[in-house]
């Protein structure tokens, strides 16, 4: 039986100046994904990237819960927050969660902002973006 799944990542967008491997060299970190402006985004999806980005989190498919990622990313990002803050005034930075509903007998995966999270927020000026995922029923 396919599961609900949730996925949160931290990413930097909207850069020019610097490049994918200057973000990585600064915060000491290998991406999980990177967009290039004018590059072909994936195999599957032929249309190119409107614009740079710099991705960090697990890959899809993982089972930790919404706490346990975000913990794991704060554990490597809260060190970084002077470079992060840097950042963020030049770029657009978020943490991004895609929630796929895959189960509809299956509870909704919960997703809670902590004191840890607020405070990481607050220093680095970073928004938050949800994207849900609902395919549909499957009519006989």
């Amino acid at each position: 039986m396919i599961k609900n799944d949730l996925n949160l990542r931290f990413s930097i967008w909207d850069y020019e100046d610097i490049t994918d491997a200057d973000i990585s060299q600064s915060l000491n970190l290998v991406p999980y994904k990177m967009y290039s402006k004018g590059k072909r985004i994936n195999q599957k999806i032929p249309r190119p990237s409107k614009k740079n980005g710099w991705v960090y989190g697990a890959p899809y498919g993982n089972k930790d819960d919404f706490e346990e990622q975000m913990n794991k990313i704060l554990d490597v990002l809260e060190p970084k927050i002077s470079i992060l803050k840097e950042y963020s005034k030049k770029y657009y930075c978020e943490f991004s969660c895609a929630l796929f509903l895959n189960n509809r007998e299956e509870n909704v995966p919960w997703i809670h902002f902590d004191k840890r999270y607020n405070a990481f927020i607050k220093d680095v000026d970073a928004e938050f973006d949800v994207d849900i995922y609902y395919p549909p029923l499957n009519e006989e």
